[in-house]
């Protein structure tokens, strides 16, 4: 027996993983999505406490955001447990064929974005400009840190909040308005930018209308966000 049938036997054996499911929700409970949305906020005013007054950078100050930071994930990681938003985290949930398939779909995505750019004259987005100004004023880690979170917080907020929370008795509603509010939320300036962010907004809608798999999401976010990280590193 070779080490893929060995593999494959082992996979059989193992128990598959129950599809989640949320309990219903109440106004209550609902009102809770506020509390992730302060959280997130605050994890993107963090990056400031780095810089003292000068525009120079401390150490100790960027320790404090690393335990600040960490603290506003960990705090928004139990909001979701809490409500049952979300299963716990668990290697299974990382499918790495489903991840590859969303990764192709976002790249996809940014061809077609891309072309719509050529055609209109664009170069690049606004809301892509404002992130690569503070990549250059950041000290890098604290810039990969920011920016590849993304996937944590804006998979909580435009997916999970939605379909498992605000409008859970309602998934069509609630993939229109995740929908809509992950491409409102980057600030679209033209109609390049509204389809490049619309674009992105209805792979990671789709995939989380298909699958209600936060950490694929979150996978597929991340990677593509890093991507994007490599790109800024090796051209600035």
């Amino acid at each position: 027996m070779n080490y893929l049938e060995i593999a494959q036997n082992t996979a059989k054996q193992q128990p598959l993983l129950p599809p989640h499911e949320t309990p219903g929700q109440t106004w209550k409970s609902r009102l809770t999505f506020i509390w992730a949305l302060v959280l997130w906020q605050a994890s993107s005013a963090l990056p400031a406490i780095t810089m003292n007054r000068q525009g120079h950078f401390e150490l100790w100050k960027i320790g404090l955001f690393l335990l600040l930071f960490a603290a506003c994930v960990w705090l928004s990681y139990i909001w979701a447990l809490r409500y049952h938003l979300i299963p716990k985290i668990n290697w299974r949930y990382f499918q790495l064929g489903k991840i590859a398939a969303g990764f192709g779909l976002m790249f996809v995505s940014a061809l077609i974005s891309g072309m719509i750019m050529n055609l209109t004259g664009t170069n690049g987005t606004e809301n892509q400009d404002i992130i690569n100004s503070i990549g250059k004023v950041l000290p890098p880690l604290v810039f990969v840190i920011m920016t590849t979170s993304a996937g944590f917080f804006e998979e909580l907020i435009f997916r999970v909040g939605p379909f498992e929370l605000l409008f859970n008795k309602w998934p069509k509603l609630a993939a229109i308005f995740a929908w809509a509010l992950f491409t409102a939320a980057h600030g679209p300036t033209d109609f390049a930018s509204f389809m490049t962010y619309g674009l992105m907004s209805l792979v990671l809608t789709g995939l989380y209308a298909k699958y209600r798999n936060f950490y694929l999401n979150m996978s597929v976010h991340f990677l593509w966000n890093a991507l994007g990280m490599i790109g800024f590193f090796l051209l600035k």
